[in-house]
């Protein structure tokens, strides 16, 4: 079971397990809609009708424990996708709610019908680094009084949900993938950025990150979850750590543009979500830019993939110059 599976990640995790054989059951919420994911498979597939027919959709919510009940003795390994990513203050009751009650609703399914469990956590619940020349990886420690997002907050608070049902029995793989890059699905997660690079992209700031391809969360998830011997373990996913204008170059080259050259300052940054929090009182509309981001875009944190490539020797992750390539079309 997929959970999440009409989000960036879980569209594209369908498209992987149906291409290794499995049947699935997609969890979807009443509300959400298939059509982008389904589309997918024809990115996926030469002839995708076997692939959609692998595919079961049905209707549940994680925050409804009743709802996702009856799944459970139906599957032997979820993939919990679903989490709600937000920088938003106003977003927080249920940002809170999608992502530790969710967890742990559905770490409760997995314990009591025996399934294992592949969490997606994030690099966002992984410690902080004294410097900038702290690589941080999976035992990176969290320094007491370090300021974190509410997002941050969120997905550390449902890892440590999910460590404490490990303990009790539960057999979970944990996957911190950093910032997640694909396109698929219209005005959402990564998508946004691809779609903003056809137009032209020419801010940057000083910021750097972790990046890695959506598609190689899906292969080494899976690959995960089919080491039995991997159990209660954590690992961090990034294809490469990249400015802010190196991510944003690459991409407006991909896609025929001008590179990034107008450089944001933090006290640029710093004014301008202020300046769109004014205007949003006059639209009524959430601006995507808010005070956490404007932070976020300044911070400069790298972090390391090395357990990974040791557990799995023979992997590769695309360079940022085949994601471009792939996803500025796709």
């Amino acid at each position: 079971m997929v959970t999440g599976a009409t989000g960036l990640l879980g569209s594209h995790l369908l498209c992987h397990l149906a291409r290794s054989g499995e049947k699935i059951i997609a969890l979807k919420r009443k509300e959400s809609r298939v059509e982008e994911t389904m589309a997918l498979f024809s990115r996926y597939f030469s002839s995708p009708e076997e692939a959609v027919s692998r595919v079961t959709w049905v209707e549940g919510d994680v925050l409804d424990g009743e709802s996702i009940s009856p799944y459970g003795e139906k599957v032997h390994t979820v993939y919990h996708c679903a989490a709600m990513v937000s920088f938003n203050g106003s977003d927080r009751d249920t940002l809170l709610q999608t992502n530790i009650r969710g967890t742990e609703n559905i770490c409760s399914l997995c314990l009591q019908h025996r399934v294992r469990l592949c969490f997606v956590s994030s690099i966002a619940a992984l410690g902080d680094a004294p410097d900038e020349s702290v690589i941080i990886d999976e035992d990176t420690p969290e320094i007491p009084g370090s300021v974190h997002s509410l997002y941050s907050g969120s997905k550390g608070a449902s890892e440590k949900i999910v460590w404490d049902y490990v303990r009790k029995g539960m057999e979970a793989v944990i996957v911190n993938p950093a910032i997640i890059l694909g396109t698929g699905l219209r005005g959402r997660s990564s998508a946004k950025l691809f779609e903003q690079a056809r137009k032209g992209m020419p801010f940057y700031t000083d910021g750097v990150n972790g990046y890695v391809d959506v598609r190689d969360v899906c292969e080494v998830m899976i690959r995960l979850v089919n080491i039995s011997s991997i159990r209660g373990e954590r690992f961090v996913l990034c294809g490469g750590n990249y400015s802010y204008k190196e991510l944003f170059a690459v991409i407006a080259r991909a896609a025929g543009k001008r590179p990034p050259y107008i450089r944001m300052a933090p006290w640029m940054t710093s004014l301008a979500w202020r300046l769109l929090a004014f205007f949003s009182l006059f639209t009524g509309k959430k601006s995507a830019f808010t005070r956490e981001t404007a932070r976020s875009s300044q911070n400069k944190s790298r972090y390391s993939s090395a357990k990974l490539l040791k557990t799995l020797p023979d992997f590769r992750f695309h360079t940022l110059e085949e994601t471009a390539r792939f996803f500025i079309h796709l």
